[in-house]
């Protein structure tokens, strides 16, 4: 039965062989497809030849057919006993071994092998007596010029003997690395991208076909020349830098971005790669580089920029509208008493931007100039007194005016007049910087966040409320920061949530008359990274009946007009809803009120 299988692989593979000797085919990607489907018929008779000696023991033919079956299937057999000790040998090629003349039945198959080969055969042997399973592995030898690919195959038989088979797979290997270099040429000479080799001095070496369609040269026009010839004069030295770096680094480095000229003289912009290939022993032999055409995206750039510089012109114009100044701080004062007074922060962040937007650009005017205008009045000063010293005694109308208008007084406070509006100036540009923080306008979606800065801009917003007023006395904030690692959150939507809950603070203490009204507001990390904020009041706290309401939307206990409901519910929101947190209300009526907002460290 065994014998008739073996006959009936080998009858297909002579059938394939004679289809492929009568074809003649003078296609080489055909003949290259058949020479591997033979080889791979080949390795399937041996496959299972192995298989059935494995599983069917019994069925295993005489020795006389063995040898003509292994002499079928492979360039050397060995029979040998677990220690290793040759009992039979069978051999077309002797190249791979030392002393082919010493193999003899009783010598150490070890011994008659290349050192090389020494402790890979020897591994293999013990790893087949102890699975009991085919074992199988290549290995190359050099033979002079050339190197030879081999496949060895170990099987152990129920003797506790071995097979071991070696096959020259040379022309298999050699067969699959012309096919591999045949489709990586494809690739590469239709890539969209320029692929190219420079020396060690900087020459093309070779340059990929389609350099013809993407700047037009030749090939030949290319190879040999120095690739400064082809960089503009501006990004020369840059990419001189850059060649430098990855030659002296031997690292790849970041892309550069560069314009390359044309055959036509026109100029494109290209990003570039390039990496360095060493020998053995760590010298640079050659580098490879990758070049992209990226002109449109450097257009849509240079438009994008035009755009950016015709903005700011526009910009320059309304600074010099200074007489805006006054209603613009007027209108500020409005807004920032209406959201003081409101629950509902959803458009706080875009109308307290735009404020602040308007106000800086006039208030960096004015405090630009009080330096100089302080200049000039010296200046003016000090001429005064120089016609006082040289034209005296004045004529009676200058005399009169002068003490009409009260120089000397005029000489000590106008300077003082001067400090006072950079002063004020100052402080303006301070609270535009605070509400541009509060309201984040320049940040959008999650990101890394200082959770203590965002309650420092909403107290600083709100100090105007924390002071003491004729009718109740200064509100104590007291802070208790945690050593706080940066947060993963929405910086404008967490402000929101701040002012919401330090407002409605503040509106319970002013509710009822206490001694030392106080704000607590603690921040610590968990064990299980979570961030805690607590912000606590010592006000009247919250009747147990509407507790569990307040986080309803619309639901206030506040006056007409005074809160729309809205505040906490969409604190609520965007605490369990956006960043995947949780905000508790811990309240006893006449014990105080405490909000606990738990979010985790980093949001996805």
């Amino acid at each position: 039965m065994f014998s008739e299988r073996v006959q009936n692989l080998n009858n297909k593979l002579d059938e394939s062989t004679k289809i492929v000797q009568k074809r003649n085919t003078k296609n080489i990607s055909d003949r290259k497809l058949i020479t591997i489907a033979l080889a791979d018929a080949n390795h399937e008779l041996a496959t299972k030849i192995d298989n059935q000696i494995v599983t069917e023991p019994n069925s295993f033919p005489k020795t006389s057919q063995i040898q003509a079956i292994w002499q079928m299937l492979a360039d050397m057999y060995f029979r040998i006993d677990p220690h290793g000790i040759i009992l039979e040998y069978q051999s077309s090629k002797t190249y791979n071994l030392i002393k082919p003349s010493s193999i003899i039945p009783g010598k150490q198959l070890l011994e008659c092998l290349p050192t090389s080969l020494v402790i890979r055969f020897h591994q293999a042997i013990n790893q087949a007596l102890q699975t009991q399973a085919v074992v199988s592995f290549a290995y190359s030898l050099d033979l002079g010029e050339s190197k030879a690919q081999f496949e060895a195959r170990l099987l152990p038989l129920e003797s506790q003997e071995i097979i071991v088979l070696v096959r020259d797979i040379t022309h298999i290997v050699q067969e699959a690395f012309i096919e591999c270099g045949d489709n990586f040429r494809t690739i590469v000479e239709n890539a969209n991208n320029v692929i190219f080799s420079l020396t060690p001095d900087g020459l093309f070496s070779y340059v990929s076909s389609n350099w013809k369609d993407i700047l037009g040269h030749e090939v030949a026009e290319v190879e040999g020349q120095h690739f400064a010839g082809f960089i503009h004069q501006e990004h020369l030295s840059t990419c001189v830098n850059y060649f430098t770096t990855v030659f002296t680094t031997g690292q790849q480095q970041e892309a550069i971005e560069y314009r390359v000229k044309h055959k036509n003289g026109n100029w494109q912009w290209h990003s570039c790669y390039l990496s360095a290939i060493k020998d053995a022993t760590g010298n640079i032999i050659y580098f490879i580089g990758i070049c992209h055409d990226i002109t449109v995206r450097k257009q849509e750039e240079l438009r994008r920029q035009r755009t950016e510089k015709a903005l700011r012109k526009s910009e320059a114009k309304f600074r010099a509208k200074t007489q805006q100044l006054e209603e613009t701080l007027r209108q500020l004062q409005q807004t920032q008493a209406q959201l003081i007074q409101s629950e509902k922060m959803s458009s706080l962040g875009q109308l307290v931007a735009g404020i602040a937007h308007e106000i800086n650009n006039p208030v960096n005017f004015i405090y630009g100039n009080v330096k100089y205008a302080n200049d000039y009045v010296q200046d003016l000063l000090h001429l005064i007194q120089l016609y006082q010293q040289y034209f005296y005694p004045p004529t009676p109308e200058i005399h009169q005016q002068i003490y009409a208008v009260d120089l000397d007084f005029i000489r000590q406070d106008l300077p003082k007049v001067l400090d006072s509006m950079n002063s004020g100036a100052e402080r303006i540009r301070q609270i535009v910087l605070s509400l541009r923080n509060f309201s984040r306008v320049d940040e959008e979606g999650v990101k890394l966040t200082n959770i203590h800065e965002g309650i420092d801009n909403s107290l600083l917003l709100l100090q105007n409320r924390l002071k003491s007023q004729p009718e109740s006395p200064e509100i104590e904030v007291i802070k208790e920061y945690g050593d706080l690692p940066q947060v993963m959150c929405n910086p404008g939507q967490m402000n929101q949530v701040f002012m919401n809950l330090l407002t409605n603070a503040i509106d319970a203490l002013e509710e009822v008359a206490i001694p030392h009204p106080q704000i607590q507001i603690r921040t610590y990390l968990q064990a299980d990274d979570r961030i805690v904020i607590s912000i606590t009041d010592n006000g009247p706290g919250i009747n147990e009946k509407i507790r569990d309401r307040i986080f309803d939307p619309f639901f206030t206990t506040k006056a007409v007009g005074k809160g729309t409901g809205m505040g906490l519910s969409i604190s609520y929101q965007i605490i369990v809803k956006k960043h995947r947190g949780k905000l508790h209300c811990v309240s006893t009526a006449g014990a105080g009120t405490e909000f606990l907002i738990s979010i985790p460290r980093l949001v996805e």
